[in-house]
């Protein structure tokens, strides 16, 4: 039956192996996931898969191409307040854990040099992130001592770390990475921090009117 129903519809067969797949890799990469229970998944079956993808390693790619590219939750949200551009950052990243495991594997399945995958589009992306930053700094909303790539850095790693390493979290905190309790209480955290920016930024302009009128 399988068959017959992706000879009458490929694309949809195609989006339930995709489907089917993402959860896969995302649980266990690309060395630990298994065609048979991605064909299971996706009620199709390995033949169907290899003629779609070709192999188990061009289907992780189309996974990442997919998930990490047109798929990736917005991270240049821009024209926002500095104590809510680190907080909406951590909400979109908390509500989708499978990207940020996907994140993991094509680090830990690539390495530090390996190939990108949808390169152009993921730092297209992030650039609209920094000239966001940029632009805060012109405007005197921003700490101008500050590295807007370096800062754009942080800011991922501030946001991703407690749901990526969620047994360092408990640790610190007695609550797992993807607890609402948490959540709040880190989106509070978020917003005190990204205010300091701003902070720090009007401080600076204020000292500086002072000794020019003195």
């Amino acid at each position: 039956m399988a068959e017959t129903t992706t000879t009458r519809n490929p694309e949809a067969t195609r989006k339930r192996i995709l489907s089917a797949a993402l959860s896969e890799f995302a649980a266990k990469g690309i060395s630990g996931a298994r065609v048979d229970r991605i064909a299971e998944r996706s009620k199709s079956n390995k033949r169907m898969l290899y003629h779609y993808f070709g192999s188990k390693a061009g289907l992780f790619k189309a996974v990442l191409h997919q998930r990490l590219g047109g798929g990736a939750p917005n991270l240049a949200e821009v024209d926002i307040d500095e104590s809510e551009r680190m907080a909406r950052l951590f909400e979109r990243l908390w509500s989708s854990p499978d990207y940020l495991r996907l994140l993991m594997w094509e680090a830990l399945e690539r390495g530090p040099r390996g190939p990108i995958e949808s390169e152009d589009i993921r730092r297209a992306n992030l650039q609209v992130r920094i000239d966001a930053i940029r632009e805060a700094q012109a405007a005197g909303r921003v700490d101008t001592s500050l590295d807007p790539e370096m800062l754009v850095l942080a800011e991922l790693a501030v946001t991703a770390y407690p749901l990526l390493f969620p047994q360092v979290t408990r640790l610190v905190t007695g609550m797992a990475g993807n607890d609402p309790e948490f959540r709040a209480r880190y989106l509070t955290f978020l917003q005190a921090l990204g205010a300091t920016f701003g902070a720090r930024s009007v401080a600076r302009d204020r000292s500086g009117e002072v000794a020019a009128d003195g």
